[in-house]
């Protein structure tokens, strides 16, 4: 029967944008983790964010969504449920209004240990208490079984830390201490998740909003051998491996797309734009302002 993917779940396209007023529908249950990064896309950032049943800020990246409030955008004045990290990196105003706002501080100054793995293990710990109380307040929709992670930033700026996070993707996704569903890394510009063994079926729409036809499969750990259905140029038990061949600027030719893997294969999608509202240009603009404002002197 095989896995079902649905990355069209975090697109723009499906949680439309956030006005001042909008509040979060909770109603597709899944937990954010937001990465000291750029906000390379603000706007899906703070869809995400205000859909999200359980959100993370991990470290410094509280500081990406507080500048962006203090520089004019209400819509960013959303209160995560925990920090995680190590706090070198959060500004001690940022963590004191956070804390003042309802948000607790799990620090953890494991140094083995990044702020997404400690978050990861972090949200692993409270997806059964969320579970719970998501089911219990939609108790006539079918049950929640897992709580999916939506990972925020994380592959832009240094090649070695983008490097660390795939690899970070790729343990925590085959790592079956964690009480966790499916793990997707969301770029400015991408969605990437890691396959599983055998049969997997992804939805795929394209269009303004959800995805362009844009695909890459990508064998970082082990070699593996795929089957594919709706893509331009399908392959049958292909075999895929760095050093050899890899399958990248694919292209989508269906609604939903099939891919037959002996081992764990990272899986890319790429956004389609979608309108942006005028004011997350002035927003981002205050957001360097503030951000060049509370950096040290030189």
């Amino acid at each position: 029967m095989g896995h079902t993917w649905d990355p069209a779940r975090f697109t723009l396209g499906t949680l439309g944008h956030v006005s001042s007023n909008s509040e979060g529908s909770y109603e597709d249950f899944y937990a954010v983790i937001l990465l000291n990064h750029p906000l390379e896309n603000p706007e899906l950032a703070l869809s995400l964010g205000y859909n999200a049943g359980y959100s993370i800020f991990a470290d410094g990246g509280a500081n990406r969504f507080r500048d962006m409030a203090i520089g004019g955008d209400t819509r960013f004045n959303l209160c995560p449920d925990v920090i995680c990290g190590d706090f070198d990196s959060i500004r001690p105003d940022v963590l004191n209004y956070y804390q003042g706002q309802g948000a607790y501080p799990m620090k953890d100054c494991d140094e083995y240990s990044t702020d997404l793995m400690k978050s990861l293990k972090h949200a692993s710990k409270v997806a059964e208490e969320c579970l719970e109380e998501f089911n219990r307040y939609f108790a006539k929709w079918p049950k929640t079984t897992s709580m999916d992670v939506v990972v925020l930033g994380g592959l832009g700026g240094r090649v070695d830390q983008a490097f660390s996070q795939l690899h970070h993707l790729y343990m925590a996704s085959i790592d079956s201490s964690l009480n966790l569903g499916d793990l997707y890394l969301v770029t400015g510009t991408s969605i990437i998740f890691l396959l599983q063994k055998g049969l997997n079926w992804i939805r795929t729409p394209m269009g303004p909003g959800f995805f362009t036809e844009n695909v890459g499969i990508i064998p970082i750990g082990r070699p593996s051998v795929i089957t594919t259905t709706g893509l331009e140029w399908d392959v049958k038990d292909w075999s895929t491996e760095f050093g050899a061949q890899i399958s990248t600027s694919n292209h989508i030719k269906a609604d939903v797309v099939s891919v037959k893997t002996t081992e764990r294969v990272l899986f890319t999608l790429e956004f389609a734009e979608s309108e942006e509202p005028q004011e997350m240009e002035k927003s981002e603009r205050a957001a360097k302002r503030v951000k060049k404002e509370n950096e040290p002197p030189p």
